[in-house]
């Protein structure tokens, strides 16, 4: 339904949440309440409202589009991704990429602390990833993080940063 979405580097799709289902299956069982967050570009808002009252067919289940508004990033000094895909399978190797990324294309040194190993089956095959919750991130490298993303498969919604107030009950 929006074709341009795969070309807008800064385009993002969070992961949708739910319960699983007990059958099994990767089947997620969402109420009507679930928010459903794109990110696109100002520029591409309007074009995003030919979403509303749309419905999507996710292999075979409906999911409806209701009305949306838009909200700017907050410069959060910790900020959570729920799966960042770095194309590593391991998590020694995934730590050197994201610091890698960290210092290279962010010139940035926080602190992350990684979540566990998980797997995101795609249309080309599974993708291996961990969740990041990144800390003591100045506020102008945060709105840069939120941005931009970590990693790869950002339409699948791997590597979207959200702010996270504390990391406290983490620690």
């Amino acid at each position: 339904l929006l074709p341009w979405l795969s070309e807008d580097t800064g385009a993002g799709i969070q992961h949708l949440k739910g319960t699983e289902t007990n059958d099994g299956d990767a089947t997620l069982n969402i109420n009507r309440r679930t928010k459903l967050f794109i990110r696109v570009l100002k520029t591409r808002v309007a074009d995003a409202q030919q979403l509303v009252g749309q419905t999507l067919d996710l292999n075979g289940h409906a999911l409806r589009i209701g009305n949306f508004k838009t909200r700017e990033f907050s410069p959060f000094a910790h900020i959570y991704a729920h799966f960042v895909d770095t194309g590593s399978t391991s998590e020694e190797q995934f730590v050197q990429d994201v610091m890698h990324e960290l210092d290279s294309h962010f010139q940035l040194h926080c602190g992350f602390i990684c979540g566990k190993r998980q797997t995101l089956q795609s249309v080309s095959g599974p993708l291996h990833g961990y969740s990041l919750m990144l800390h003591d991130v100045p506020p102008h490298k945060s709105l840069q993080l939120q941005d931009e993303g970590l990693g790869r498969n950002r339409l699948l919604g791997c590597g979207i940063f959200i702010p996270h107030k504390s990391i406290a009950p983490v620690a």
